[in-house]
């Protein structure tokens, strides 16, 4: 080979390495980090549903990456992993993010509204848009909601009404959730999700304040015998997904609007699934052996919830932005 061609060679050899390097460099990875078990809906529905929307909305260049079970993050890590840029997609507890983002304190605020009324408050009342500003304001950008209903309370003994709380130690996951069970005489324990388990098991704690849904996921049903729905008076568990700022307005404008399309379709998707399968879900714990309760405006009980929660919703919405306070009262 002479000079000439030779040269010609080696030129085309770095032009094509140059060009393949584009490409790969092009390749834009959206990483979804989740924690819990995989037969909770917002892994085993929302991870497939949301995957399916991004190749649909986003553009093909676009690689998915699931990371489950807290290999990135577990719940807790997340108020902080995604403002850092530790965490850059991840699934949230809303509940868990009052010391970041002080007006999700209405997620604990026994408001007594239904999930329908929720969803509704979030859609077409702008509740979803002016809490984004908030999670903004720490750099996080709120992408999807969905509402896994009341809380419920998973225990051994029965409980029906507050009282039945008192010199329990119970597990909480939130701020609100923690001042109730002070309020009704209990001792509140924060511990992970995946912990929730053992400490039934072992005796740690004597009731667990759990996502409905939980308890499937976690196999409550094994190491309880209980469960209360105790309507909204504790509140409502919200989950979400949220992206770090940086990141997200990092990414080239057709994947950043492909991402929030496939998201939102994702999300509204995952509500949709939440509420068709608590019907399902509630006859499985029956099966299993669970005595289940769901606390209705009839029962003697109910008036016993709202009577102690009072105090409690009254401080909550003292402590919410005005521009909230107006969604939620009007």
């Amino acid at each position: 080979m002479n000079i000439r061609a030779r040269t010609f060679a080696i030129t085309a050899l770095v032009a094509g390495s140059i060009a393949g390097s584009a490409v790969a460099q092009d390749t834009v990875t959206i990483p979804l980090a989740t924690w819990g078990g995989s037969e909770h809906v917002g892994v085993r529905q929302f991870v497939p549903a949301f995957e399916e929307a991004l190749k649909e909305e986003a553009p093909e260049r676009v690689e998915f990456q699931h990371f489950p079970g807290g290999q990135i993050a577990q719940d807790r890590d997340m108020p902080v992993g995604i403002p850092s840029g530790q965490v850059k997609l991840g699934w949230i507890t809303v509940n868990g993010w009052t010391g970041t983002v002080p007006d999700t304190r209405l997620m604990d605020a026994p408001t007594g509204l239904t999930m329908a009324q929720l969803d509704t408050l979030l859609d077409d009342k702008g509740l979803f848009d002016a809490l984004a500003g908030k999670f903004e304001e720490k750099n996080t950008v709120l992408l999807g909601l969905a509402d896994l209903g009341p809380p419920c309370i998973v225990s051994n003994e029965k409980i029906l009404s507050p009282d039945d709380l008192a010199g329990k130690k119970v597990r909480v996951f939130s701020e609100g959730q923690a001042a109730a069970i002070r309020s009704f005489g209990g001792s509140p324990v924060t511990l992970p999700f995946a912990d929730v388990y053992s400490a039934m098991q072992y005796g740690t704690i004597e009731a667990a304040v759990v996502g409905f849904q939980g308890v499937q996921s976690q196999k409550l049903y094994e190491v309880s015998d209980h469960v209360l729905v105790p309507a909204s008076f504790l509140g409502t568990t919200m989950m979400g997904w949220a992206a770090n700022k940086q990141w997200f307005d990092g990414l080239p404008d057709d994947v950043r609007e492909g991402l929030s399309e496939a998201m939102d379709q994702a999300s509204h998707s995952n509500r949709e699934a939440i509420v068709g399968e608590i019907d399902e879900i509630t006859a499985d714990y029956r099966d299993a052996g669970m005595e289940v309760t769901f606390l209705e405006p009839e029962m003697p009980e109910f008036e016993q919830w709202q009577s102690a929660t009072k105090p409690l919703l009254d401080d909550v919405t003292g402590q919410l932005s005005p521009d909230i306070v107006e969604i939620v009262t009007n």
